[in-house]
């Protein structure tokens, strides 16, 4: 279940993961990143918030987000657009309490959007918005107990982080903690098949785990 079941709902939200399960998926994905407080979550990409929750929306956190929405420009002649209606909000910008406040939507903007209302719509033809009032976002440690309870395997993916890593909490440190979690909730390494983009992630996992 690839992001669980994202065409019919918010993607890597628990109700996406529990009709991926219903479906039949053996397998279903969490793609891995981290809050400001640096705990993990799921979602896709670490600053893709502004198309897939509803952050926007939420005056207190969208003051938060690396760049806030701004409006679709259009030639006043030709009506032609100038400048795409855009925004940038991160796992990174918010805590963990505040990311669980957040409503997954089904992943989408409208580039020609001047309001916030208008940019959190868009949503594609081969999507539907039938089942995407609230999703469910979810920690990877909630992820690894649904998981758990839907009797499936788990394929996390670690992602690249979009903000500079520090020595305090380096690549090789967000890498671990991400089996951590796993190992804290008792899951056997035969129904774990981490993936990573970064080579490197993997060379740390085999060496060390």
């Amino acid at each position: 279940g690839h992001r669980g079941a994202a065409l019919q709902f918010p993607e890597h939200t628990q109700e996406s993961y529990v009709a991926a399960a219903r479906m039949g998926a053996g397998i279903i994905e969490c793609d891995v990143t981290f809050t400001a407080d640096r705990e993990l979550v799921c979602r896709h990409s670490q600053c893709d918030l502004h198309t897939t929750t509803n952050i926007l929306a939420i005056p207190e956190l969208a003051a938060k987000c690396s760049e806030p929405f701004s409006p679709a420009e259009f030639d006043p002649v030709t009506g032609e657009r100038i400048k795409p209606a855009s925004a940038r909000c991160c796992t990174s910008d918010i805590s963990l309490a505040e990311f669980k406040t957040l409503c997954g939507k089904m992943d989408a903007s409208d580039p020609n959007a001047t309001t916030v209302e208008e940019y959190m719509g868009g949503t594609a033809n081969f999507r539907t918005d039938l089942y995407a009032a609230c999703g469910t976002v979810l920690s990877h440690a909630e992820s690894i107990e649904l998981f758990k309870d839907l009797g499936v395997k788990m394929t996390p993916e670690l992602k690249s982080p979009s903000v500079e890593m520090t020595d305090d909490y380096t690549q090789e440190d967000y890498a671990q903690q991400m089996i951590d979690e796993y190992k804290a909730a008792g899951v056997h390494p035969k129904r774990v098949f981490a993936q990573s983009f970064n080579f490197g992630d993997l060379q740390y996992w085999i060496k060390n785990e």
